[in-house]
């Protein structure tokens, strides 16, 4: 199962937006109030972005390609992220009421109170559904950003790539540089 999974970036991609988007929901039934700070987006994403990299250093070690790495970061980000942009629709809709009370959602409240919509939930629903394609963008150009990082290590880490250098180089060349 853990070679398949590694070798699919979709399927990584969507079982690490199910489990990301899941603990999102979790912590806000459990901490409705609580502001996206810095520091908890960092705690929130970096695992994130680390399970991108390690994607992206396995396809790259596979193939001993760099830009094998950048394909599969950017992979596996979009469909984390797809996965993930769902999970918030449910999270924001069943949790709207106290989400309104949260400081980090005060310009949110401002910008539904000076547009004359009448339903909060829709107006909330509308703001997402036109921030997914540049969220779901974003998370695309970080994961291949990752798969940089990951397809860098995993290109280098490569018996593929340690068998080209090892071809490149002919019998006589060590007994060269000696002289």
């Amino acid at each position: 199962m853990r070679r398949r999974l590694g070798s699919n970036p979709w399927a990584l991609g969507l079982i690490v937006g199910c489990v990301f988007g899941a603990a999102d929901l979790l912590l806000t039934w459990l901490y409705p109030l609580e502001e996206d700070s810095p520091l908890l987006l960092l705690r929130f994403y970096g695992p994130m972005f680390l399970i991108w990299i390690l994607a992206s250093l396995h396809a790259s070690q596979r193939t001993g390609r760099l830009s094998s790495g950048v394909i599969a970061g950017m992979k596996v980000a979009f469909a984390t992220f797809f996965v993930f942009t769902l999970f918030n629709f449910v999270r924001v809709n069943l949790f709207l009421k106290g989400m309104t009370a949260r400081a980090d959602w005060q310009n949110m409240m401002m910008r539904f109170r000076d547009s004359g919509t009448e339903s909060l939930r829709l107006f909330v629903n509308l703001d997402y559904i036109k921030g997914t394609p540049f969220k779901i963008g974003v998370a695309t150009v970080l994961g291949a950003a990752m798969g940089v990082v990951g397809g860098a290590v995993g290109a280098m880490l490569s018996s593929k790539s340690l068998e080209q250098k090892t071809r490149l180089r002919k019998p006589g060349d060590l007994a060269q540089s000696d002289d």
